[in-house]
């Protein structure tokens, strides 16, 4: 490649200059000079790759011509790539295997989940060349490797798992909307529980219904959600497997395009497929023994028309499947696509010319022996371009059609964002051409603490409730969570206000009576102690014995009373008895 493009995306008619001198500096880089030098960029045929690795290994009179050499670079030229790989941007803030991968539909946000536990938040508006970090990182459950991501197709939300039974859904500033429920794990009929009762292992979103999702577990079931509804599924889908006990793992699923068919994959090695307006009694098609027993297949995806579903497995295999009949595949490639990881993934291009996988690296710095992103040819499963990226393995591959970037994940933490100026759109075209802040007189650095004076002051003054977190959202769907946060707010325990001092009147340390009455109003006072029980009875004593309300029931049985009334005798006086004894 002569010269380098002097504008970025669409043609443009000012600032050619400026954008020349940005690429110019960009050039330096050794990556990019390496690619250069190895690779022709313009190339695009087997043909033309085989000719030009011939004109360098052969030293024969060919390379004296120079009116051939001139031909052939013009051919080049002409047939420009459809693969958007000439340049690069690494985004590095995982400090292990970045596991989940996925973009908003506008390309402008980029969320990465990773075995450190964390979902990470890009966004390309507003990270520059010196300055490539998330803005945003958050852990949505503690000690949970997060498995997958998935971008509503608003964009305006996300789903995360996290190896849990329990979905979560944030906005796309990473607040926490809800977490979705889980089932019963007593029950055996899987279709009464309200959620899955084991881990989820992937998660996408209806192409249709910006509201209604579907995720797949190991508790051999698919469920069909809608974030409105945080209670219970809609639907349940339970896989029945040959296996012992009828059950399997189902450790991928996917929706295609046109919202008619849902795939899965399990662990079993078995494929299958569902009409989405079915009623899943049974699967609409089915491929036993699709890939190898025993090994995870990390995805299923569906090509931009749904007419082919292709499946990433975990023996070191990707298939092409037609969704309507999974007897046989259409084609299979295996040629080094070893993997180490269940969440490798397979991917489309945007106009399904081409499927990208990554494959398995050793770590060594040897070359040719860290992870591979490998391009076939969607007819035929033929190479076209094995790109090494890392060292690491490159686990998860996203092709974002608007922006025509590919984002690749590895096991080392790093993200990278491949990228054409000629073919690719903002992105990481922003990034680059964005320079770092101009420094002001009055801007602090460390000579003020006796530190260099060309070393900046890294750390930053943020309001706290200028972030995203502690907004108050005008939104009526927030009008419920504001009403909630406001009640919260006057709760003396969950804000932990204290005590009041003691007013009112007192003296000695007491408590006036104003403190202390409606304590002892409530008070019942005891007096059965001092109160005559005959009394007690007698009051309710009337004259007519039939009247009474308590022995009115048995005064016909009733024994009348029989009484002496016969008077008895005075008793003489004690002297005159005493007299008469003398």
């Amino acid at each position: 490649m002569d010269s380098l493009p002097v504008s970025f995306g669409k043609p443009q008619q000012s600032n050619k200059q400026n954008h020349f001198k940005q690429l110019e500096r960009l050039q330096k880089s050794k990556r990019v000079q390496q690619d250069d030098e190895q690779q022709p960029l313009a190339s695009t045929s087997n043909s033309i790759l085989v000719d030009q690795l011939t004109s360098d290994n052969d030293d024969d009179d060919d390379d004296d011509d120079d009116q051939q050499q001139h031909q052939q670079q013009q051919q080049q030229q002409d047939t420009s790539t459809d693969l958007p790989i000439s340049h690069e941007l690494i985004l590095k803030d995982h400090v292990k295997t970045v596991s989940a991968l996925s973009l908003d539909p506008a390309g402008a946000r980029i969320a990465s989940g990773s075995y450190d536990y964390d979902v990470k938040l890009w966004d390309f508006g507003g990270m520059t060349s010196v300055n490539v970090k998330p803005f945003r990182s958050f852990e949505p459950l503690d000690g949970h490797q997060v498995i997958d991501i998935q971008f509503s197709p608003k964009g305006d939300s996300f789903l995360v798992i996290a190896g849990s039974n329990q979905p979560k859904l944030y906005d796309r500033d990473g607040i926490e909307l809800g977490t979705f429920a889980k089932g019963d794990m007593y029950i055996s009929d899987l279709r009464k529980t309200e959620g899955h009762v084991s881990s989820i292992t992937s998660c996408t979103f209806s192409p249709k219904s910006a509201t209604t999702f579907l995720t797949a577990s190991t508790d051999s079931t698919l469920r069909i959600w809608d974030t409105s509804d945080r209670r219970k599924s809609k639907q349940v889908i339970v896989v029945k497997s040959k296996e012992r006990g009828g059950k399997t793992k189902v450790t991928a699923c996917a929706w295609s395009p046109d919202g008619r068919w849902i795939a899965a994959a399990c662990e079993d090695g078995t494929v299958l497929t569902w009409e989405a307006k079915g009623n899943f009694a049974r699967p609409y098609s089915t491929a036993e023994n699709a890939h190898e027993k025993g090994t995870i297949t990390g995805s299923v995806v569906f090509s931009p028309d749904s007419k082919l579903l292709a499946s990433r497995g975990g023996d070191g295999t990707l298939k092409l499947w037609n969704p309507k009949s999974l007897k046989k595949p259409i084609a299979a490639y295996s040629t080094n696509l070893a993997t180490l990881n269940g969440e490798t993934n397979v991917a489309f291009s945007p106009d399904g010319k081409y499927v990208v996988t990554g494959t398995a690296g050793d770590g060594l710095t040897a070359k040719g022996r860290g992870g591979k992103l490998v391009v076939l040819r969607t007819e035929g499963l033929g190479l076209v371009k094995e790109l090494e990226i890392s060292l690491s393995s490159v686990v998860k591959v996203f092709w974002h059609p608007k922006i025509n970037h590919i984002i690749t994940g590895s096991s080392d933490g790093t993200l990278h964002a491949l990228y054409s100026p000629l073919l690719s759109t903002k992105g990481a075209t922003m990034v680059i051409t964005k320079g770092p802040k101009r420094r002001q007189v009055d801007d602090w650095d460390l000579a003020t603490s006796g530190g260099a004076s060309d070393v900046p002051l890294q750390s930053q003054i943020v309001a706290p409730h200028s972030l995203p977190m502690f907004r108050d959202d005008n939104d009526p769907r927030n009008a419920a969570g504001k009403r909630r946060r406001e009640k919260e707010r006057h709760d003396p325990q969950k804000t932990m206000k204290p005590l009041p001092p003691v007013v009112g009147p007192g003296k000695g340390g007491r408590i006036g009576a104003a403190a202390t009455q409606h304590v002892v109003q409530g008070l019942v006072r005891d007096d059965l102690r001092t109160q005559d029980p005959r009394e007690a009875l007698l009051k309710y004593a009337v004259s007519d014995v039939t009247e009474n309300e308590w022995t009115a029931a048995w005064t016909k049985t009733q024994p009348k009373p029989v009484f002496d009334l016969r008077q008895e005798p005075e008793e003489e006086d004690n002297d005159q008895k005493k007299k008469k004894r003398k």
